[in-house]
């Protein structure tokens, strides 16, 4: 109505009036498409910066955790590092693997990447832009960084769901083990000094017991593993503990029946 009797005012109105109504009639041309662009703007996408990051290894592995199939897609891991901070990925595709093994050659190079909430996007200068999936279960990096990075996720998920009246609040969250037809995420464990031995009891997630595990008081280097040990949950999985020291401990190879020693006089191997 208001822009109507506007129009009415210049055909009939004075000079002065008919430069008043034109004034009037711009204003309510911009204020109307702004008034109207503004319900818009916090839908927008925000923009996503590029940055220079260090692939720090790719390969190839077949993702299986909590069971496998014959069906199950091959996937490409990745690792990136961006000054201090590490990422990891996935691409997954069954039809186009290749475009991820392309990438196999940009492994210790610098490249640049876009980051996301859930996506990481690669644009190599001369190959087209891929798209990654945040977040691997590949647990075969060679830098610790990365292999931090895998297993942070498991382990916060498990103190969020932790059965607290089934495991024992000493008992840690590590990732499970990556082989076998039955794969649980993560288990608890909690280790102490048996002799020349730990032995870990273990949890399923849900609370229930499983076997125990059992390693040297020794790490992979022979130095002595001392009554005051600490396991790294996020460097270690199910068949590798790693101390907070870095040492990796070596599983006990030896028999054992209802938890005792078919020969008590052989030495940890």
């Amino acid at each position: 109505m208001a822009i109507a009797s506007l129009f009415l005012e210049l055909r009939r109105g004075c000079a002065s009036n008919q430069f008043k109504a034109v004034a009037a009639l711009l204003a309510i041309l911009l204020v109307v498409p702004a008034a109207m662009a503004a319900p818009l703007l916090p839908f927008k996408r925000p923009a996503k910066d590029t940055v220079t990051a260090t692939l720090v290894q790719t390969a190839s592995y077949t993702p299986c955790r909590d069971g496998c199939s014959a069906a199950t897609e091959p996937a490409r891991a990745f690792c990136f590092k961006v000054g201090n901070d590490f990422f990891v990925a996935d691409g997954k595709s069954y039809l186009h693997e290749n475009k991820f093994e392309s990438m196999e050659d940009l492994a210790g190079k610098q490249v640049p990447i876009r980051l996301s909430a859930r996506s990481v996007w690669i644009k190599p200068a001369d190959r087209p832009e891929v798209k990654l999936r945040r977040g691997s279960i590949f647990e075969d990096f060679k830098d610790n960084g990365c292999i931090r990075e895998v297993h942070k996720p498991i382990v916060a998920l498990a103190a969020h769901t932790r059965p607290r009246t089934k495991v024992p609040l000493a008992a840690i969250a590590i990732a499970g083990p990556g082989r076998g037809e039955f794969q649980p995420l993560y288990l608890w464990y909690q280790c102490g000094l048996d002799g020349d031995a730990l032995a870990c009891r273990r949890w399923y997630r849900n609370g229930q017991p499983t076997s125990q595990d059992w390693y040297c008081a020794q790490a992979a280097d022979r130095a002595p593993v001392g009554a005051t040990f600490t396991i790294d949950p996020l460097l270690s999985h199910t068949g590798r503990l790693v101390l907070a020291s870095g040492a990796v401990l070596r599983q006990d190879g030896r028999e054992r029946i209802d938890g005792k020693l078919e020969k008590p006089d052989e030495a940890c191997f």
